[in-house]
């Protein structure tokens, strides 16, 4: 059974893809490897908050009253010139982010932006037009499961990165507190393996998918 990301990478791939670079103003590569950063850091950030009843609640709540998986048949429209589309995208997805990350967001803006070699101007509009389809993603894939459902597919999920692929895994878990590397404020630790961060088993997975190679 093919796990959230490559779903989800297979979601985002092939012209939807082109149109999502259009819209940056980037290349296919380039933005391929900002979204296989990216999906992970937003399913770990889901998956930490979910760890809290009140954080799991809250997620599965969102789920069933907006993030339906409606937006995944609508995402011609988001990356293929409706301004409307986007904006709402845009605006959904600034909320989703100030959830999920916090105060956090500037370290995953980094983190993305070192391992795909996108600017900061285009991380920043990456992120919050990615975050609603994510969510969107998972209202459907999750469609009438509660809370603890919610909660338990999403560590599954992180558990399953990290076992097979322990590159990727770090980027799932980059928002722990008790990590000791995500902590580190002068940019060290998993910023300094930023590069080789989509070259394990499941980033090259992810990149294949959204690159079709």
């Amino acid at each position: 059974m093919a796990s959230m990301l490559e779903e989800l990478a297979g979601a985002l791939g092939g012209d939807t893809l082109g149109q999502l670079a259009g819209v940056l103003g980037a290349d296919n590569d380039a933005v391929g490897k900002g979204v296989a950063a990216a999906l992970p850091a937003l399913l770990g950030g889901l998956a930490r908050n979910s760890r809290q009843p009140e954080g799991a609640s809250a997620l599965s709540n969102a789920l069933g009253n907006k993030h339906d998986g409606s937006i995944l048949d609508s995402l011609g429209s988001i990356f293929g010139g409706s301004q409307w589309a986007q904006q709402q995208a845009n605006r959904d997805g600034e909320n989703i982010l100030g959830h999920v990350f916090g105060q956090s967001r500037p370290r995953v803006e980094q983190q993305v932006q070192a391992a795909s070699g996108l600017n900061a101007s285009m991380v920043s509009r990456l992120l919050p037009l990615l975050a609603p389809i994510v969510l969107g993603y998972l209202g459907k894939k999750m469609a009438g499961g509660g809370s603890e459902q919610v909660a338990s597919s999403l560590e599954q999920e992180r558990v399953t990165v990290k076992q097979n692929d322990g590159m990727l895994g770090q980027i799932l878990d980059m928002l722990d507190g008790d990590d000791d590397n995500n902590n580190n404020k002068d940019g060290g630790g998993i910023m300094d393996m930023a590069g080789d961060l989509l070259k394990g088993q499941a980033g090259k997975m992810i990149l294949g998918q959204l690159l079709g190679r």
